[in-house]
């Protein structure tokens, strides 16, 4: 017979059915940026530089998504304007609109 046990991340209680369980995924309120929202992402050995278009016809909200680092804070670009990051820590992971 196997044994349940519980415990509490926060306030959320799992169970532990032998070894395995899974956890639901948190649901993201942002959605990823549309293809009109140019991205290029240069690997240099000082950085990791993203630079980011915005090329949709009308002014976007974004933000960029840092894996292992601080995410940006969300930015606004009128319509052609661009914007450069220099990631010193972590790495490019996705742009997001905000």
């Amino acid at each position: 017979m196997r044994s349940h046990r519980l415990f509490s991340i926060g306030t959320t209680t799992v169970a532990l059915i032998g070894a395995a369980f899974a956890v639901a995924p948190v649901a993201n309120a942002e959605g990823t940026a549309p293809a009109c929202i140019a991205r290029v992402v240069d690997n240099q050995a000082d950085a990791q530089y993203v630079w980011v278009r915005n090329e949709c016809g009308k002014t976007m909200r974004i933000k960029i998504i840092v894996k292992g680092g601080r995410d940006t804070g969300c930015n606004t670009l009128r319509n052609g304007q661009s914007r450069e990051w220099k990631l010193t820590w972590g790495s490019y992971d996705k742009t997001v609109t905000c």
